[in-house]
């Protein structure tokens, strides 16, 4: 579906999840026997290692970063593009229903739904390519197979090759978005891990807002340089990329798990600002969590998710990233020009770009909402607020001759876009990986980016054919549609969905276990074991 949740699940990986949560026991090992044994103890989270920042680590977070603006600006700009006037009169001509320079239903698919296959192979590629060739190299040549693609779009003479070359840019989307937040959960000290994948989100949103500015700037010129101008931007963008990707290092822990120690202590020591003994602590650790999760994989099958004891959590977790995308949201993020445009309401440019900052406030927002007021409220108070929203844009959208009603329709879209990027787009990435059995978190998050791509298809088909002009004509009424899919999610959020906010990865487990009700979790007090996160985690020792 809709290109925000697809980000956001591609930021928030399975393989970049794994390396967030599973290699965290780094922050509780240390170093307490001198004749070499390593015992897991509960350290504080609130700080980072002091001194380990240095300013290439830095430069290479935000280098690194930067895949996620390619892949934002590549998910904002073919809204905007696909609404100018000169792409539909190059690629299709008016729409025989209206008479309008809009694409079809039929056309809408093939440019917003199709590629997105392109999206699945290439996430389906990331995992193979990041485990034989590291995490540099196969987001090189993610850079290198965008710029295919960007210039195919470029210079594409009719509909099949332009739909072509975003399927091949789709591909590389889903290698870089998979791969870029693995390397940043693996090269940061663990203490800061969290911000700087989580940064992923915010510099993928100020993407979207650039490009679409530059659309915006663009379709005044008219003709085919409206859209060739912000695609041929696109191809330049890896270009620049693959410049200052190229001499940075590679992940120090991807080396460990391939037994160059050698090399891992190099790039470890470019890495870190503190002194060669804490490098060489650092990398003893690297080896013992390695060692673990490979323990731990051995022991475990991407069937189990589905045994009893662990089926509830997996389908929990396995429903928020596809739950979110049937809000209605697709209408104001991934179709927001189109569906502005068959609005009618002032310049769907200008109002693209707005729709873009709202969500970009929201994401923002979202990290002192969650933790601050926990996630059952966040989730409830968001999720109210979303469907108050599809029920009066849906009644709004009976009387469109209006221009008042037609403008409040846009104005609740952006208010829209704010409070599902501060809830529910928020949630959907951070529920997973807290619910999930530990031993079992990596095939538990494949199985709900699995199931997020289902639904993404499903919706980017199926909103043309209920919004069009020349499909089934519903335009901002299919809202209503939207609100009778809230009002189911929200019961089923009150049903399943448990309060995690402080919990450990042992209480979690605990409280399953006790199956006490979702509703009942923020009473529940759990034992002190689990609650000091010590039960789970089992010693490691010295090789």
């Amino acid at each position: 579906m809709e290109a925000e949740s697809r980000q956001s699940s591609r930021a928030f990986a399975p393989s970049a999840l794994l390396s967030y949560w599973a290699r965290s026991l780094r922050t509780m090992v240390a170093d307490k026997d001198e004749a070499g044994s390593a015992e897991v103890e509960h350290v504080d989270h609130s700080s980072p290692e002091k001194g380990a920042v240095n300013a290439r680590l830095v430069f290479v977070c935000i280098v690194f970063g930067a895949a996620s603006f390619m892949f934002g600006y590549d998910d904002k700009l073919i809204s905007p593009v696909a609404a100018l006037t000169g792409f539909v009169e190059k690629f299709q001509g008016p729409n025989p229903a209206t008479g309008q320079f809009v694409l079809t239903a039929h056309n809408q698919n093939l440019v917003f739904s199709l590629p997105l296959v392109g999206a699945v192979l290439g996430g389906l590629l990331a995992s193979p390519l990041n485990f034989h060739f590291g995490r540099k190299w196969p987001l090189m040549a993610a850079y290198f197979l965008s710029i295919g693609g960007g210039l195919l779009q470029v210079f594409a003479p009719n509909l099949g090759t332009f739909v072509g070359g975003r399927s091949v840019n789709g591909i590389a989307m889903g290698i870089a978005t998979a791969t870029a937040p693995l390397y940043l959960s693996e090269v940061v000290p663990a203490s800061m891990r969290g911000r700087s994948v989580s940064s992923i989100n915010i510099l993928n949103l100020t993407a979207g807002v650039v490009g679409t500015t530059i659309v915006w700037g663009t379709q005044k010129l008219g003709g085919h340089l409206s859209f060739q101008i912000p695609l041929a931007v696109q191809s330049a963008v890896p270009v620049i990329l693959i410049a200052i990707t190229m001499p940075l290092p590679e992940s120090p822990e991807w080396l460990v798990a391939k037994g160059n120690l050698a090399q891992a202590r190099h790039n470890l020591r470019k890495l870190r600002g503190f002194s060669d003994e804490q490098v060489e602590d650092e990398l003893r650790l690297m080896e013992l969590c390695e060692k673990h999760d490979r323990e731990m994989q051995a022991e475990v099958k991407f069937w189990h998710i589905f045994q009893r004891q662990h089926l509830r959590r997996t389908l929990v977790a396995g429903s928020f990233y596809s739950l979110n995308q049937i809000s209605g949201v697709i209408l104001s993020t991934t179709y927001t020009t189109v569906f502005l445009t068959e609005l009618g309401i002032g310049d769907p440019f200008s109002l693209t770009i707005i729709a873009s900052c709202c969500t970009l406030a929201g994401t923002i927002a979202a990290p002192l909402v969650i933790d601050r007021a926990g996630r059952r409220p966040t989730a409830f108070v968001g999720m109210a607020i979303l469907f108050i929203i599809d029920v009066v844009a849906g009644g709004l959208a009976f009387d469109t001759k209006n221009y008042h009603s037609t403008l409040a329709i846009a104005v609740l879209s952006f208010i829209f876009n704010f409070f599902w990027a501060s809830s529910f787009y928020s949630l959907s990435t951070l529920m997973p990986s807290e619910m999930a059995t530990p031993k079992l978190r990596h095939h538990t998050m494949s199985y709900t980016i699995a199931c997020q791509e289902v639904t993404a298809v499903i919706t980017t088909l199926v909103v043309p054919q209920l919004t069009s002009a020349d499909a089934a004509g519903l335009g901002a009424k299919t809202y209503l549609v939207f609100a009778g899919c809230m009002a189911a999610i929200i019961v089923f959020v009150y049903v399943f969905m448990p309060e995690t906010r402080g919990r450990t990865f042992a209480e979690v487990d605990e409280i399953y276990a006790a199956k006490v009700p979702a509703w009942k979790w923020r009473s529940y007090r759990t034992s002190n074991e689990a609650r000091t996160g010590e039960s789970p985690i089992v010693s490691l020792q010295k090789t």
